[in-house]
């Protein structure tokens, strides 16, 4: 999700064609429980006021939906509001058509940096830049919503990075149309190089890659004991971290022992175990194995959000 203008000017036609009329076919339907289709006609005047871009995915998209945020089965008098319509792709709108609007972070309340992609996993998370009053908000709309790691929504994310990277898509290009994988690639170049030390015998990258994942467990183990023994809001999470691929021995060892997987062009992904507890636990665990591995190895690794 990204920052939309807010508000998005009205049609000039829209009150005449779309809301009157509605008002007059609800005050003549009363027993209707879907409104008439009214506003569908305007989708062009919503998808230039989203610049093309779906206000969940936040990805340009040929043709979207008029989604009701507040759904006409909960409202049916805000059918016809032109400030109740957002942009969205239809897949995705089908699948927020029985969530409650309170249950869900309007796109216009959205501000920049509130969520980022990560590399290489591709993954949608909430940052840290999220005010304290959407905080919750913002997590729930994630865990509603098929948006952080729905699997149509990965393929689009990979399909404009790979455009990006093998140049047939501008990074200023890739801004427009991806702005959170335009992002992701703004963090990137903005990592520090690595320093170059000896590379590590195979038997000095399995130690550190198997003292990492002991170290995300043992981690969760301290967290648990920290908070009074108590491992609430617990579910079963699976660790990963990630890398760019180089031309290090480091990723080639890693690579050539099944300890990682590459992903894309430019990246690797390493499992580091599972763990039942708060996401939030299994987050610090993953971060914790990532700066250990990173030490060991002399490389740069980075924690990825856990998944389910």
């Amino acid at each position: 999700m990204i920052p939309t203008s807010n508000p998005i000017d009205e049609p000039d036609l829209f009150d005449e064609a779309c809301r009157k009329k509605g008002r007059d076919w609800l005050a003549a339907n009363p027993e209707k429980i879907r409104p008439r289709d009214l506003w569908t006609q305007f989708k062009p005047d919503l998808a230039e006021g989203f610049e093309h871009r779906c206000a969940f995915g936040a990805m340009w998209i040929p043709d979207g939906t008029v989604d009701h945020f507040v759904s006409c089965n909960e409202d049916m008098t805000l059918a016809y509001e032109w400030s109740n319509y957002r942009y969205m792709a239809g897949w995705l709108n089908s699948s927020k058509s029985k969530k409650k609007a309170a249950d869900l972070l309007d796109p216009f309340d959205v501000c920049e940096g509130w969520f980022e992609v990560l590399l290489p996993s591709l993954q949608l998370v909430v940052t840290d830049e999220v005010p304290a009053v959407f905080r919750e908000i913002a997590k729930k709309t994630l865990a509603s919503l098929p948006i952080r790691d729905d699997e149509r929504l990965l393929k689009t994310r990979r399909e404009w990075l790979r455009m990006y990277e093998d140049e047939e898509l501008n990074l200023e290009g890739l801004r427009r149309k991806a702005p959170l994988i335009a992002a992701a690639i703004d963090r990137r170049a903005a990592l520090p190089h690595p320093i170059e030390f000896p590379a590590p015998s195979r038997r000095q990258v399995r130690e550190a890659y198997e003292h990492a994942c002991t170290s995300a467990q043992q981690k969760v183990q301290e967290l648990i004991k920290g908070n009074g023994n108590s491992n609430v809001n617990a579910h079963r999470w699976k660790l990963s971290i990630w890398a760019e691929l180089d031309d290090s021995q480091v990723v080639a060892t890693l690579i050539a022992m099944n300890l990682a997987t590459p992903t894309g062009a430019r990246f690797l992904e390493l499992s580091v175990g599972t763990v039942e507890t708060s996401a939030d636990f299994a987050l610090r665990a993953t971060t914790y194995a990532a700066e250990a591995l990173s030490e060991t190895l002399k490389s740069t690794f980075h924690a990825n959000e856990p998944r389910e």
